[in-house]
Parts: C-alpha cells; structure tokens; sequence
C-alpha cells in the first residue's frame, strides 16, 4: 500500500533529524526559541596556560627555585574528584589531579516534534554553557582559597610574597583604589592582565571617562566575554565572581596551568528503549595556581567572601 502524505511527512522528518545539517534546515524553518537570558560564557581559563595533554603524558610541572636552589611559594590544585583544593608547600614539582566535568542532555523524541525551534541544538548549547560554567566555579573557588589564606594568615601590605585582601569603601570603585590593586602585584615584578568582576560591579567602572577605560563592543562582550581595558589588562564580567568582589590577576604564565586531558567532547548517547536522543558532554582537566603573587583580591565594604559550592 502507498505511503500516505502524512507518513511520508514524517518520514522525511525523521530524516532530517538525524543529521545537524538537516536539524539546522527544520530549525530554519521554525521560530526562536524565547530566553530568558544569555548562555553563560566561560572565562576563568583565560587567565590560565590550557595545555593539552599528549596520551599517556602525566600533569606534572617543575617549579623554579630560588637563589638558594630551593622551590618557592606554595601552589594550590583542585583536588582528585574536583574535591577540596590541595596546597602544595615550597615543591620542586606539582603533580596536578585531572577530573571530569560532564554533562548528558536527553530530549524525547515528543519534544523534537513539539518544539518549533532545534531543542537538540539548544540542548547542546546549555549543556557547554553548564561545563564552562561548572568549570568557572572550581577556578573562583581557588582564587578564593588562595586570597582567604593571605589574609588569614595575617600578611602585611608588604609582604614578600602574599597579597592580603584590600578593603574598599562602601561607595563605586575609584580609580585610585584599582591601582592600589594594581601596585600590590605589580611590586613582585609581575605584570597584570586580568581583571574578573561580577556585572553588578562593572557599573561602577562604566561611570568612569574614557580616559581611563578602553571599552569593547557590545557584540565583542557577548561573544568573548571581554567588556573592556584598563592599563593594559583585560576586564572581564561574570555572574559568579561576589558582589563587591574583584580579582586582579597576572599574566598566564606567571599565574597557573589547566592541563586538558580531553578537551570538550560530545559523544551520542541515544537511549531508543526511552524514545530520547542524548549526549555525553563532558572534559577532563585539572586547575594549578603556583603563584599567589599574582592574585589580589578587592572588597567593597560590606562585601563578605563566598567560597563557591559545587
């Protein structure tokens, strides 16, 4: 008997969806989907070395020594897991524990149907918006780890190597406070690069002149993350960094590592017993912070720490 038109309707649907390209053509077709705000984008790695492991290659570093021919400065990891992080006192050489991030959408078939936007491709996209994400919060978490010990341990304004919490006013973020912040890395010979800021804070900046800030594109901040320069570093924004919290940091090779031992990967995971279409989303890596040097952390008053839970 000849396929009906409706059967035939379906059937070609069911060929489109198997592929991106013909999801990309129903997707066309169809109308957007009505969000409620912007995938959130990663930046913490940007202050970071990434490096790819080879198979089989171990994420071990050596750390310089000093005059003496020792090894200086504590290093902090994220420990085995993504459990509690790790310091590492004075070591010749780190060996950074690697764990998983991951994540596995699954659509039903229904919903693919009902949809009148490409609920597969949005399902990927959430799922890398969740891993960067997730994988923001363990390096916050260990900015915040390193920037509670300086403090706690009572480090001056001038010591040698730590760089205890600056405490602001309760007013905006002036100019002269930053480079404070600023001058409180910079005496260890090392230069800035990065700035991170919750958007609520970055209101203040914006009411500073031009003179002070170079400021990026609207397009550029939402693609990159990137809102702007000041002095040669980089201002980013995210929702996770404190209220009334800022991060200045140095330059990546002067700060930390993630090694990668698999780079962000999606694999299928069908599940046709349930009638779903999944994905395995998911990476393996690992966070070092070997010099504190190149964290200065900033309170407005009031502002109190939050150690991120994961």
């Amino acid at each position: 008997m000849a396929m009906t038109r409706t059967s035939n309707q379906i059937n070609m649907f069911g060929q489109l969806l198997k592929t991106a390209a013909g999801r990309q053509k129903l997707a066309a077709a169809l109308g957007p989907s009505l969000r409620r705000r912007r995938d959130y984008l990663s930046i913490a790695r940007k202050a970071l070395m990434v490096e790819t492991l080879p198979d089989g290659a171990l994420p071990i570093y050596d750390k310089e020594f000093d005059e003496t021919g020792r090894s200086f400065i504590e290093s902090y990891v994220v420990g085995e897991e993504g459990g509690d992080v790790i310091v590492r006192r004075n070591p010749k050489r780190v060996m950074v524990p690697t764990f998983e991030i991951a994540s596995n959408p699954m659509i039903p078939i229904t919903q693919i149907k009902e949809r009148r936007f490409d609920i597969v491709a949005r399902a990927l996209n959430l799922s890398k918006a969740t891993i960067g994400e997730t994988e923001d919060k363990y390096i916050f978490k260990l900015l915040d780890v390193i920037a509670t010990k300086n403090t706690a341990n009572g480090a001056a304004m001038t010591d040698p190597v730590k760089n205890p919490d600056i405490m602001l006013g309760s007013n905006a973020i002036t100019v002269n406070a930053l480079a404070t912040g600023f001058g409180q890395v910079q005496r260890h010979d090392l230069p800035i690069a990065w700035i991170f800021m919750n958007p609520v804070d970055y209101v203040d900046i914006l009411k500073w002149t031009d003179n002070n800030v170079d400021r990026e594109t609207q397009r550029k901040m939402l693609k990159t993350g990137v809102v702007g320069y000041i002095w040669g570093a980089t201002i980013l924004q995210s929702r996770l960094v404190t209220i009334g919290c800022f991060y200045i940091l140095a330059e990546n090779e002067f700060l930390g590592v993630m090694p990668e031992r698999i780079p962000l990967t999606v694999m299928s995971a069908d599940a046709p017993q349930l009638r779903q279409i999944g994905f395995s989303v998911f990476e393996v890596l690992g966070v070092l912070i070997f010099n504190p040097s190149g964290v200065q952390r900033m309170f407005k008053s009031g502002s109190a720490s939050a150690i991120l839970s994961l």
